[in-house]
């Protein structure tokens, strides 16, 4: 798709939607296999990324459901749009919490303040996406 006006060329939506599940997929399993270095990166002392070790992993579980279902559902060719929104939904959510955590102290650092972009890019490419399947 081509914009109006514009030099810009959009990828493909199927593609894209692929590559948005993928990826929640694979950082959903990075999270999972390493949740206190995660928690860490937030900014947060050891004992307390020990202690939120369950947490993290709902977190993982949720995106990784979240990823796996809209790879699945891209590769059988059925509807992935509402995959999209949902995580789009949940990064939405995240970028949320996460603005009012680095802004109370309790989430510091480069990698959490990098996440807030990360995090909103995603939610609004998520739900993008799912319109541009709707109208092809």
């Amino acid at each position: 798709m081509k914009l109006p006006g514009a030099d810009v060329q959009l990828p493909d939506p199927n593609a894209m939607a692929r590559q948005i599940a993928a990826g929640r997929s694979v950082i959903a399993a990075a999270i999972m296999a390493a949740p206190v270095v995660t928690v860490r990166m937030a900014g947060t002392d050891t004992a307390t990324a020990r202690r939120v070790t369950w947490l993290t992993r709902m977190m993982a579980i949720r995106d990784g459901a979240i990823g796996v279902g809209g790879v699945l559902a891209a590769r059988r060719g059925t509807n992935v749009a509402p995959w999209l929104l949902a995580g789009a939904a949940s990064d939405a959510v995240d970028t949320v919490v996460l603005a009012a955590a680095l802004r109370n102290g309790h989430a510091k650092g480069i990698a959490a303040t990098l996440t807030l972009p990360l995090a909103a890019g995603t939610a609004v490419a998520g739900v993008l996406t799912a319109a541009r399947l709707r109208r092809s």
